[in-house]
């Protein structure tokens, strides 16, 4: 009997160890989609464009934020994937990873002689709530599923 108890505590111990990052990855996600909303609403609420008409398509990188989980570790990533090509003056276009980099990474709305206007990036917000633990909360979760293995 006592064998089958600790093999049993072992088998917990072990999913803990090796896989709890993917268990609570799509919570982890829903943490970090909030923060990208919350930093991208900042970002364009910063700036009143004078010379043009916004399209929000910086809103669909909400489409392509992701949280993978391996073993103990979560990896969040935040890209360009889901957004549309910027149509610009005298036909260029910009590439969506491109304007990524300016809006996101660097907090600009406009670029190099176009640059209206410059906001705290996006991304600071996004990194200071994932190494907060988003406040706390992502360790809720984590202890919260813990329990759940452990009681089971």
């Amino acid at each position: 009997m006592e064998k089958n108890i600790y093999a049993d505590f072992k088998k917990k111990l072990d999913r803990i160890e090796n896989h709890i990052a993917e268990e609570v990855a799509p919570q982890a996600n829903e943490l970090l989609k909030e923060s990208v909303r919350y930093s991208l609403i900042d970002w364009y609420n910063d700036y009143t464009p004078q010379s043009y008409k916004r399209t929000y398509n910086f809103m669909k990188i909400l489409d392509s934020t992701r949280t993978r989980g391996k073993g103990n570790v979560l990896r969040f990533s935040v890209d360009s994937g889901a957004m549309d090509s910027y149509v610009g003056w005298f036909g260029q276009s910009l590439q969506p990873s491109t304007a990524f980099d300016y809006m996101f990474m660097d907090g600009e709305h406009g670029h190099g002689k176009w640059m209206m206007h410059q906001s705290l990036p996006p991304c600071m917000y996004v990194e200071r709530d994932i190494e907060s633990g988003f406040g706390g909360r992502l360790d809720k979760i984590i202890n919260n599923r813990i329990d759940q293995i452990l009681r089971k």
